[in-house]
């Protein structure tokens, strides 16, 4: 990174930035090998964002003062998690699930994505978990490449439900594990 970087706990009254970070991202990559498919306001929404922040599960990095990336980590993986044959044996709450990993597209290729997993698997450390979990889409192929990138090990595809989504035709979900060292 050229500019210095901070990571650190992000805070309920961030929202406002929070949700424009994510509407830059999905904006940059609709339609590309690198879309999340989100739905600015629903996933991620104003509340799921503020509660992350109020359980210290959320996760911003700032040059100077700009936000740059963010990311939830929880020990909450969705229905389906459960039908993953891990290699790192953890039961519920023995890992954490990193979701809503973004990087505005302003900090893309400088290694951000690194920076921000080691900071996951720091936060997971100090927690006494065990391993870092995740999910992406099956066409998400950006993000498959970069996990895999940062030593995630693939499983999947699965299907798993999220709220009134419920997978139920094809998977389209990959996950990735990566233990806590």
């Amino acid at each position: 990174m050229d500019e210095m970087l901070e990571i650190g706990p992000g805070a309920a009254g961030e929202a406002d930035e929070l949700l424009a970070l994510y509407a830059a991202v999905q904006e940059s990559v609709a339609g590309t090998d690198n879309d999340p498919q989100w739905i600015i306001g629903e996933h991620p929404s104003r509340g799921q964002l503020t509660r992350a922040a109020e359980a210290g599960e959320l996760f911003v990095a700032r040059a100077g003062r700009r936000l740059a990336a963010a990311f939830i980590l929880d020990r909450e993986g969705a229905p389906g998690y459960g039908e993953v044959p891990w290699r790192v044996e953890a039961v519920a709450g023995e890992y954490g699930v990193v979701h809503l990993l973004a990087v505005h597209p302003d900090f893309r290729g400088r290694g951000l994505a690194r920076h921000l997993m080691d900071a996951a698997e720091q936060a997971a450390r100090e927690r006494g978990l065990k391993a870092l979990r995740l999910d992406t889409l099956v066409d998400n192929y950006g993000a498959q490449r970069t996990y895999e990138r940062l030593g995630f090990t693939r499983f999947g595809p699965v299907h798993l439900t999220y709220g009134t989504y419920i997978d139920t035709e094809a998977p389209r979900f990959v996950m990735y594990e990566r233990a806590v060292r």
